[in-house]
């Protein structure tokens, strides 16, 4: 998914990009070099080091996976784990440039969208053979089993835990408003998002993305307007070719134009959205289920809650979803043996369940959604809707090698061209739905039968 940090405090929120880009386990730099050297120190003596990039860094998630690492490291005294990490919307960038330099750590965490680009330029390495005998792998879930984590039927990484698109919401602005503490359908995204806003308060209806991986969230809303489960047509067009996408994708915007957002969130990321929320400037977060235990620390009870996402006018929910970041062993690991035990004692049940209930996040086990943790509270109703027949399942093309270059880099500076009004609503969308276009075809002609 493209969105989905772990965060504890307004401090953290704030403070992420800046703050954490250090090394954790044995103090040093997270830099290329350092990356390159643990790939092989230790290999001529008695104990073999390895490193882990770990793209979501705040305090509370390197000290947990710092732990995991020391268990880890207790149980296998031979091999040390070099923990590093890199924020979030840096991470792309940081893989695709340490992979092309030979440099990338031997375990990395990566998420759909960079997958298939990350593999088809062999920075990564097939976990199929590992995977075929591993004995966890018939215990995980249908969502595990059929997710995103595949290049060319193979399996290049396994999910760490899965998450869903949901609406924060301030219930108590809600009350203020006399609106219903819910938002049944997206006309009532955009209408409530219109009553909550009071810019002589600072408050606003929205908390937009306009920076990395907004485009995921406006192109949510197109499949939904447009009733489809892809962002291409049958014949592999862009649907914003279409005048309901247009459409679509205009109404979406005017949602920042109009001044339901901040000016500033133009330029806003994960953090700042979520910071938005939390600190009483912005009604609506659409949001996945990690984001709940900042809100539990950092918000009074009683003044917010999650709910489903709207349903379109057909009656059903388009969400994406995803997993957090999948554990990848780069292709040019001297310790692959290591690099996977590594990988297995991350992604056994035990230490899973504990991820996810730490991360708030859906497990990849079948018998860790049993765990009352999971039917509980606000991550209830993310849990549930996995069963939800109303549920279309959708999602951005992950199997399109430069699709983390378009979400991150491309389609942020086309949209922030329309939103500061240096370019036309008919460019921007043609550019987009050029340039998606343009790389479906290319797939389809390299792969037939998709």
């Amino acid at each position: 998914m493209g969105n989905r940090r772990w965060l504890t405090g307004i401090a953290a929120v704030s403070l992420l990009s800046a703050a954490l880009t250090a090394c954790g386990g044995n103090g040093n730099s997270d830099s290329a070099a350092s990356a390159g050297s643990s790939a092989s120190a230790g290999s001529g003596g008695g104990k073999v080091k390895i490193s882990y990039l770990d793209p979501l860094p705040s305090s509370e998630r390197t000290a947990f996976m710092q732990d995991m690492i020391k268990k880890f490291e207790e149980q296998n005294p031979n091999i040390t784990v070099e923990y590093m990490s890199v924020p979030w919307d840096e991470a792309n960038k940081k893989w695709m440039t340490m992979g092309a330099a030979g440099i990338l750590p031997d375990v990395i965490s990566i998420d759909d969208t960079s997958l298939a680009g990350m593999a088809s330029a062999g920075y990564i390495q097939s976990l199929q053979p590992f995977y075929d005998k591993w004995d966890q792998a018939a215990n995980l879930t249908e969502a595990a089993k059929q997710a995103r984590n595949k290049y060319k039927n193979e399996v290049y990484a396994i999910p760490d835990a899965f998450l869903l698109q949901g609406l924060f919401i301030r219930t108590d602005w809600f009350k203020e408003k006399g609106l219903p503490e819910k938002i049944d359908t997206w006309d009532d995204y955009f209408e409530d998002a219109k009553k909550l806003t009071d810019a002589s308060k600072g408050r606003y209806g929205i908390s937009f993305r306009g920076g990395a991986n907004g485009i995921i969230r406006a192109m949510e809303y197109v499949m939904a307007a447009t009733h489809s489960d892809s962002w291409f047509d049958k014949d592999g067009k862009s649907i914003l070719y279409t005048p309901e996408g247009k459409a679509a994708f205009k109404k979406f915007y005017d949602l920042y134009l109009d001044g339901y957002s901040p000016k500033e969130s133009v330029n806003w990321g994960f953090n700042e959205m979520v910071q938005g929320f939390m600190t009483g400037q912005t009604g609506i977060l659409n949001q996945t289920p990690e984001v709940i235990a900042v809100a539990q620390k950092n918000m009074q009870e009683g003044t917010w809650n999650v709910v489903p996402m709207p349903k379109s006018d057909d009656g059903k929910r388009y969400i994406f979803w995803g997993f957090t970041a999948a554990y990848a062993m780069s292709a040019n690991t001297e310790h692959k043996d290591e690099a996977w035990k590594f990988i297995e004692f991350l992604s056994s049940p035990e230490n899973n369940l504990a991820y996810s209930k730490a991360n708030t996040s859906i497990p990849i086990y079948k018998e860790n959604l049993k765990d009352p943790f999971f039917s509980t509270g606000p991550i209830a109703g993310y849990a549930g809707s996995m069963a939800d027949s109303n549920i279309v399942f959708a999602g951005p093309p992950s199997y399109l090698t430069r699709l983390g270059e378009f979400t991150g880099t491309y389609a942020v500076q086309e949209t922030q061209k329309y939103l500061t009004g240096n370019q036309d609503l008919d460019t921007t969308v043609k550019n987009l739905a050029d340039w998606l276009t343009k790389e479906q075809t290319a797939y389809l002609q390299q792969n037939p039968q998709s």
